[in-house]
């Protein structure tokens, strides 16, 4: 299902962060992964990339063992989606950059279905999906525990999906080579960034 040579291709560590003043990251705020030269996908965002108040910006690098070569873009706007269904519950904050990585990222081609069957087996796990549909994803070292499920408040429910098929058509606006169902909603915009 990928094209592209993605073995050759360095993963990038990619992180998200509030943007102090113009070209400055901040507090780290989340980890992600590229899904294309200008898109960038965050597993289980937390709250704070929800806010229209606020800028973002990336940190994007390869990973260990090659040159330690990184550039910092800023993020133009995000979009959200998330899933509580089919047995599970999970969101993704899509991330738009104002220009492309100067980085090679290795594109895939799936379906909603595809990304559905893959969430369901994986129990949420976007970062476990993405990797098999061919992505050099890096997952971060994280605490167990219990994840925050803010996006079932309120608040959040225009971006909440009862199938994992819907939240696999709204995560495809991440990528330009994923497959659209006629009449599927992708992600909802949640902020622009100013």
């Amino acid at each position: 299902m990928s094209s592209g040579s993605v073995t050759n291709t360095p993963a990038l560590l990619v992180t998200v962060h509030d943007q102090v003043r113009d070209g400055v990251p901040g507090t780290l705020l989340a980890h992600g992964f590229m899904t294309s030269g200008s898109t960038v996908l965050v597993p289980d965002p937390p709250e704070a990339l929800a806010s229209p108040w606020r800028r973002y910006i990336l940190r994007i690098s390869r990973s260990p063992g090659h040159d330690g070569t990184a550039e910092v873009l800023p993020v133009a706007g995000i979009g959200l989606a998330a899933v509580h269904g089919d047995g599970i519950s999970t969101a993704a904050a899509l991330l738009s950059l104002v220009w492309p990585t100067r980085f090679a990222v290795p594109t895939v081609t799936s379906t909603p279905e595809r990304v559905a069957e893959l969430l369901v087996r994986h129990h949420g796990d976007q970062w476990a999906v993405y990797a098999e549909l061919g992505l050099r994803v890096v997952r971060p070292a994280r605490k167990p525990g219990p994840t925050d499920e803010w996006w079932l408040g309120p608040a959040y429910e225009r971006y909440v999906h009862s199938s994992a098929e819907d939240f696999g058509c709204g995560t495809c606006g991440s990528s330009p080579n994923c497959c659209h169902r006629p009449g599927a909603a992708s992600a909802a915009p949640a902020t622009e960034a100013a």
